[in-house]
């Protein structure tokens, strides 16, 4: 451990936002997690592994100044610049979000002798080719994890080869001290301005627009339940870079009227108290702050049982779930809810419950302990 009385955590990224994002659900973490970091004790840095990308805007904008190594993956030259960011601003923990990051990240701890974290934020099903070799050599000697779901740490253990004492479950949760009922006057203005008058059914989905998070499954789901309930609406909130397929599979199928895209929005907790339910339709995820978020507020949720969705959530208790990809039991679940408002309200006191559980301080609270662990060895 360095002399000065601090404990200096780097938290090392892949990116803030990705293509076209506003905004990462890890980078919305950061956003969160570090004002709340016990700043007597610990220094908290934050580094992207790419350059600044849109979604470095926002964290700027939220206090946050990142650091950048500004190189593709495979770049050797990530690991000098890592090494002498590392050894400047006397770096004692290296905490690793992402592969890319996870690999220079431990590669860099050897060579250094700094204790590295990797934090699993997805059971992704597979490693890709190119990183198999990268996480059988350097997986075993892994010494520190923590994973989002149990999901996710076995594929941690199963696929990235880290040893099972080296990793545990630590849900993110969210801060819910944030959580703050919107006015009826946004609620009723915001209805107008979408064109979904109180009447219709709000459906929302929020989120990065990629493709594994089941956007086209929904629409095909909205698309059998509009036979039914044609005053039924789809929200899409988020950006990214499937938001172009996504636009013209609208217009196509000639559904413009029925779903609406708001991009990103900063007032999302606002946003999401218009939805009559909320719609996870993910075929991979971590465990979405999104999805604590809907149930802090008390949406009734519907959701696919991808990783940590189908941990935290119990059907027909907390939530309806239904397999990833499956839209007809997906378009089911909506009708079932539509022709059911007291379920509707049933669920979402449910899910609001349920998620004080999830209070995001545990985490941080967690994360410290570990920290004053590492170095107490």
């Amino acid at each position: 451990m360095s002399d000065h009385p601090k404990i200096t955590v780097l938290h090392l990224c892949e990116h803030f936002g990705g293509a076209k994002a506003s905004l990462h659900g890890v980078a919305r973490t950061f956003q969160w997690w570090i004002p709340r970091f016990d700043a007597s004790r610990f220094r908290i840095l934050l580094c992207s592994r790419k350059g600044p990308d849109k979604a470095a805007e926002e964290m700027t904008r939220s206090g946050i100044t990142p650091l950048y190594l500004g190189y593709g993956k495979m770049d050797p030259r990530n690991l000098f610049k890592l090494i002498r960011l590392v050894r400047d601003e006397q770096v004692d923990i290296i905490h690793a979000h992402g592969y890319g990051a996870c690999m220079w990240a431990r590669i860099a701890g050897m060579l250094l002798r700094k204790p590295v974290i990797v934090h699993g934020r997805c059971n992704y099903g597979t490693v890709p080719l190119y990183q198999r070799p990268v996480e059988w050599l350097l997986g075993p000697w892994t010494r520190h994890g923590f994973a989002v779901s149990e999901s996710t740490r076995q594929f941690c253990i199963k696929k990235r080869y880290i040893p099972e004492t080296a990793i545990e479950v630590l849900y993110n949760g969210i801060p819910l001290e944030n959580i703050t009922p919107a006015s009826s006057a946004f609620l009723t203005d915001f209805r107008a301005e979408m064109g979904a008058p109180v009447p219709d059914i709000v459906i929302g989905i929020v989120g990065r627009l990629e493709a594994h998070k089941g956007h086209l499954d929904a629409f095909q789901a909205l698309q059998t339940v509009l036979k039914h309930y044609p005053n039924t609406r789809l929200w899409v909130v988020g950006d990214g870079a499937f938001e172009d397929e996504l636009s013209t599979w609208v217009r196509e199928q000639r559904l413009e009227d029925h779903i609406r895209f708001t991009g990103f929005r900063g007032d999302v907790l606002q946003v999401i108290q218009c939805f009559d339910i909320q719609l996870f339709p993910s075929h991979q995820e971590g465990t979405p702050n999104t999805l604590f978020e809907a149930m802090a507020v008390g949406n009734p949720v519907i959701a696919s049982t991808a990783d940590g969705q189908g941990e935290i959530l119990e059907d027909r208790k907390t939530a309806l779930l239904f397999a990833p990809g499956d839209t007809a039991a997906m378009a089911e679940h909506i009708r079932y809810l539509i022709e059911h408002p007291e379920e509707r309200e049933r669920l979402g006191s449910a899910g609001k419950e349920k998620v004080q559980t999830f209070d995001g301080r545990k985490c941080v609270e967690r994360m410290q302990e570990k920290y004053i662990e590492i170095c107490a060895r």
